[in-house]
């Protein structure tokens, strides 16, 4: 029933998350392992293991994971049933995308996760709960990535990104537009990494989010989306030339407004002095 594919670079996370599969999935599966020690991006990872799949139904998954819900395979299949037009699931993710580039979780009030995340570091865990089943969005977090193969076979994950960032937003934004992208409550994780939003990372997103520019829309949502990536960028340390160009590129009068569009040209202004 469900293909579960994996790139693979920590043993010890990957021994643990097969056999907590195993004991919790409740379906026929496969686990396609492909390994990554850095061979290769995440995108022709994914596509490789999904060349390999025996079923119709694909699951991509982070290997730093534990399923809380037992049989989650067959709610999974009880979901896929409810929604059988669907383009993907999550379980993290945001439901509107600013023109500036903004990570699902950099606006509180339209991000939504069913994650446990446990801080390994910090030795602190965080419960993160959505409210409903089935909550359309437009971008999905890459920990827990669900489609049909078919969907998967139409658009495939970009190889010509060679890292290990940004290919759930290329995934997601090739596939919003058909409005079935969903997010799930029904299926908890506990998920175990950090994350790593280093300059890389930003760079990445920046190259993805070129192609999400729709017609102009004001919100209020975009100045809290600016500022977000003009912290990025100052936080990050990048040079002030690349400051410069990439807040005029992301800068859109027509989606700020124009009240917005001052507070707008202010943190412009603050961010190229640090």
């Amino acid at each position: 029933m469900l293909s579960i594919i994996i790139s693979s670079y920590q043993p010890h996370y990957y021994q643990a998350l097969e056999k907590n599969i195993a004991e919790t999935i409740g379906i026929p599966y496969e686990v396609i392992k492909v390994e990554n020690p850095g061979k290769m991006g995440i995108c022709e990872a994914y596509n490789q293991g999904a060349e390999q799949a025996q079923y119709d139904y694909l699951l991509f998954l982070h290997e730093d994971v534990l399923f809380i819900t037992k049989d989650w395979g067959k709610v999974l299949m009880d979901n896929i049933l409810q929604i059988s037009d669907f383009e993907l699931f999550g379980i993290a993710g945001s439901n509107y995308i600013p023109y500036a580039p903004t990570p699902w979780w950099g606006i509180e009030e339209i991000c939504y996760s069913n994650i446990i995340h446990k801080n390994l570091d910090e030795g602190h865990t965080t419960r993160y709960s959505l409210d409903e089943n089935f909550k359309k969005v437009q971008l999905i977090d890459g920990v827990f990535i669900c489609c049909k193969k078919e969907t998967w076979q139409k658009t495939k994950f970009d190889e010509s990104n060679k890292g290990f960032h940004a290919y759930d937003v290329q995934f997601s934004l090739d596939h919003h537009q058909k409005h079935a992208t969903f997010l799930i409550n029904n299926i908890l994780v506990e998920h175990f990494s950090k994350g790593n939003p280093d300059k890389v990372w930003l760079k990445s997103l920046m190259k993805y989010w070129k192609n999400t520019h729709q017609k102009p829309i004001y919100h209020s949502y975009e100045l809290k989306a600016f500022k977000n990536f003009a912290d990025q960028l100052r936080h990050l340390n990048f040079s002030k030339k690349e400051k410069i160009e990439s807040l005029i590129q992301f800068f859109s009068f027509q989606r700020l407004g124009i009240k917005n569009s001052l507070f707008a040209i202010k943190k412009i202004i603050d961010t190229l002095r640090y």
